[in-house]
């Protein structure tokens, strides 16, 4: 995090030494007008020193078994300063993570303490403090995600949320970094919270160019966003629509589930997801794939049937229906393949999967004519035999050139051309498709 650190800082030494007087305050009781020199003393301009951090810190230790005792603004004053000590830890790239979640913590303590009694720097932290620290954490966080730091990312994008729960898309950013990351157990939590709250991301992205480093960013609202444009800081103003979330929720929670090995609960997941969402066919789908890789093939089958006619111009439904009943209908198993051709003529692994239907009786064939002798019967017989197998052969061929005109490496389609044109004695060309196998 050393290049992305977030910066958050101090105005002068004020911060620095009204946390020392206040501390110093707790343990020997200074008078009102030792405090007043404090404060006046606070009030130099200039930056702390090495020596003062330390002292800073040095006192914090010290005041800290004394907060059992403590009234509540001295305890308010000593979570406001610990947080703020915390910035001076983010400096060090190594600390940085931990410092983070120090100041989040510290400074939320001093919003609940601060609830019922006198709230001297509630509106500081809520105002100045944690939209500083937000706008810095998420900065970091997407710099992070394009670092392919997908853990610490997910981890800032939920203290951004810590700080602005209303701002619910950050909770959804931190469950998806999460998943990327492999750490399915924290995105599940992070899904499940956003199920309850009942999150849809439905909404709009305020964004535009900055100027000086040609980068698109985001804005909280549509007036931020319009001021810079007009300040000429930045160019190029877009307001994107996003569409509802709540299907993809509720489907990673019920694929997290399956891949923890919970079945049941990922059923159970995914049938919620579809009463709420019944015209949703992604969730369909996904329930559908649930299903496959329980190796429920009826039931997946049924599923993607019912996605199919809601989707007829998806040919990849079509072509799994294939996939799933080629072993026990072949005759249906063509028609879906059909029809996802008519979808996408292009479609490599239909066009492959046809050309195998074309062969499905090739094994009977070569078994019988295998079986044959050598007398004037059986050669006539043979002889049969070949031309039907030939037939075969050119009908599977087109689907075959069709795939490898897509997709020219694909080595499956290359291999059956080269044996299918061995089999029709075009010995050029099997040598050509060999060839090709070689490179």
């Amino acid at each position: 995090m050393n290049r992305n650190r977030i910066k958050i800082k101090c105005n002068n030494m004020k911060k620095y030494v009204v946390a020392a007087a206040m501390l110093i305050s707790l343990s020997v009781a200074a008078q009102k007008d030792e405090l007043k020199a404090l404060r006046k003393l606070s009030n130099k301009e200039t930056p702390p020193t090495a020596q003062e951090i330390q002292e800073f810190k040095a006192l914090l230790d010290k005041a800290e078994p004394l907060m059992a005792n403590a009234t509540t603004e001295q305890k308010a004053d000593f979570y406001y300063y610990k947080g703020e000590y915390a910035f001076v830890e983010m400096l060090n790239p190594a600390k940085a993570q931990q410092a983070i979640n120090s100041a989040v913590e510290n400074f939320n303590k001093v919003i609940e303490i601060e609830k019922a009694g006198k709230k001297n720097h509630t509106k500081e932290i809520q105002e100045e403090i944690f939209p500083q620290l937000k706008t810095g954490m998420l900065q970091t966080a997407r710099q992070l995600g394009k670092q392919n730091m997908f853990k610490e990312a997910s981890g800032l994008f939920y203290l951004a949320y810590q700080i602005d729960p209303k701002d619910q898309a950050n909770l959804y950013n931190a469950a998806a970094f999460a998943v990327n990351a492999k750490d399915y157990d924290t995105a599940l939590t992070h899904y499940l919270e956003l199920d309850r709250l009942g999150f849809t991301g439905e909404g709009t992205n305020y964004t535009a160019v900055n100027k000086q480093n040609n980068q698109r960013e985001y804005f909280p609202n549509k007036q931020l966003r319009d001021v810079s444009v007009q300040n000429g800081l930045y160019i190029n103003p877009k307001d994107e629509k996003l569409p509802s979330l709540k299907g993809d929720i509720v489907k990673n929670i019920a694929l997290i589930y399956n891949q923890k090995g919970d079945i049941e609960k990922a059923k159970q997941a995914m049938s919620n997801a579809r009463k709420a969402n019944p015209d949703d066919s992604g969730l369909i789908i996904a329930e559908a794939d649930l299903y496959l890789k329980t190796n429920d093939i009826e039931m997946y089958k049924k599923l993607t049937a019912e996605a199919a006619q809601k989707n007829p111009t998806n040919a990849d439904l079509f072509y799994n229906l294939g996939v799933v009943t080629t072993e026990t209908d072949k005759e249906e198993a063509k028609k879906h393949y059909e029809k996802a051709l008519q979808i996408n003529p292009n479609h490599v692994n239909a066009n492959i999967n046809m050309g195998t239907l074309m062969l499905a009786n090739e094994e009977k064939i070569v078994k019988e004519m295998n079986s044959l002798g050598t007398s004037a019967k059986d050669n006539k017989r043979y002889d049969e035999l070949k031309k039907q197998r030939d037939e075969l052969f050119k009908k599977a061929m087109p689907y075959y050139e069709k795939a490898l005109k897509t997709e020219p490496d694909n080595e499956y389609a290359i291999t059956m051309m080269a044996n299918i044109y061995q089999a029709l004695d075009m010995p050029a060309e099997a040598k050509a498709m060999k060839a090709k196998l070689k490179k």
